[in-house]
């Protein structure tokens, strides 16, 4: 874990202490590390998209909560990570960041 901060470590282990592991390869593919996210955590979360005893939308609501970061590390490795989901994940992804993205016009609007 060398390079995470205490925050990325402290979500990290909330993650793992309520069962999630999708949240927990999101949370680690989007710390505030200045590198790209780790290919590792990224295959995770693209096999987490083709398993059908994931919940993909859990998986995109953490994403999204993740683009809300006040560090725009997190929020670009949030962004690069939904992109890479989208084009080499299931295309139920795709269709649940359709939905995500109506409902947010819909609010601000």
């Amino acid at each position: 874990m060398s390079g995470q901060t205490l925050t990325d470590r402290i979500a990290a282990a909330q993650y793992t202490l309520t069962g999630s592991e999708v949240s927990r390869a999101v949370c680690k593919a989007t710390t505030h590390e200045q590198t790209a996210p780790k290919k590792k955590h990224l295959e995770y979360l693209i096999q987490a998209t083709q398993d059908s005893n994931v919940n993909v939308p859990q998986m995109g609501d953490t994403l999204l909560e993740r683009v809300g970061n006040a560090s725009w590390v997190v929020v670009f490795k949030a962004l690069i990570t939904t992109h890479h989901l989208m084009v080499h994940g299931n295309e139920f992804f795709d269709l649940l960041c359709v939905q995500l993205r109506l409902m947010l016009t819909f609010i601000f609007i």
